[in-house]
């Protein structure tokens, strides 16, 4: 067997984003996270009290779309920028794939231990991200996931978790703030989701500004036309991604499922992430 030549390793490693220097400070910071994760899997297991319903089922799905974007951009990133660009560290991708398999697992089976496994490995993340930022700037990619991945914590800790002092002081062991299975839904018409959808325009509107920014525009001389265009495309990608489930669900049960809102979002996140990054190879290559 041929000895490792330890320069074309580093080589090979410099291309890629890395030097041993960040494969020593990932190293230290996944240790980081794991001490954390079994502290807060600790504390969980002893003071919470974790309901595996609908809405911890839908945190493990959530979360994966986010890790998946998050994974995505991060070898994108590192693919695509040129070295002085300060890509994003490409040794956080074992991190965000062993994240994104208890989410996927949580999403598969929502056990309470799987519940509070996945949710302390997040909680861990977020400490040992900031415990990171403290010794190094992060690009700005990371701090939105690490926005993204509270507000899913706080969404699981409403939907599924109390104190044991709350529970045992509970009326009933079922929380009718959960899940409401004995309860009909009433038959809703898709309009009551129009909130939803103004906010969806709005934020394509955004997202197809900041493209042509991105494609070398300067704010005076984005056409409106092209905008609108753009605009128009990432709603109705989104409206189609979301037709089949809305539809199915409303021929079966003739009434809009509660997630559908919060798919549609996730659709439009994946898909203006799409056109998003394709703006961006493409501007690469006229550079």
């Amino acid at each position: 067997m041929a000895a490792l030549d330890l320069p074309s390793l580093s080589a090979a490693l410099a291309a890629r984003g890395l030097g041993l220097e960040a494969l020593g400070g990932a190293y230290l910071v996944a240790l980081v996270n794991v001490a954390a994760a079994a502290a807060f899997f600790a504390c969980a297991r002893s003071y919470l009290v974790i309901t595996p319903n609908r809405a911890a089922r839908n945190y493990g799905v959530y979360a994966s779309a986010a890790l998946v974007t998050l994974l995505v951009a991060t070898v994108l990133e590192n693919e695509v920028a040129r070295p002085a660009e300060g890509a994003l560290a490409y040794a956080a991708v074992p991190q965000l794939a062993a994240l994104l398999a208890m989410h996927v697992r949580l999403g598969r089976s929502a056990e309470p231990w799987v519940v509070a496994l996945a949710g302390a490995a997040a909680a861990a993340a977020l400490v040992s991200l900031g415990l990171a930022a403290l010794f190094r700037p992060l690009a700005l990619a990371y701090w939105i996931a690490a926005l993204l991945g509270a507000a899913l914590l706080v969404y699981l800790w409403v939907g599924s978790v109390s104190t044991k002092r709350a529970y045992i002081a509970a009326r009933s062991i079922y929380a009718k703030s959960k899940e409401q299975p004995e309860e009909t839904p009433a038959p809703q018409k898709p309009w009551l989701g129009l909130p939803q959808a103004v906010g969806i325009v709005a934020a394509s509107v955004a997202a197809a500004i900041g493209n042509a920014l991105l494609r070398g525009h300067a704010p005076a001389q984005i056409p409106a036309l092209e905008v609108i265009l753009d605009s128009c495309l990432l709603v109705g990608v989104t409206a189609f991604v979301c037709a089949v489930p809305a539809t199915a669900y409303w021929i079966t049960r003739k009434a809009w499922m509660p997630e559908l809102t919060r798919f549609t979002w996730l659709a439009w996140i994946v898909v203006s992430f799409a056109l998003t990054y394709g703006n961006y190879l493409t501007s690469l290559d006229r550079a």
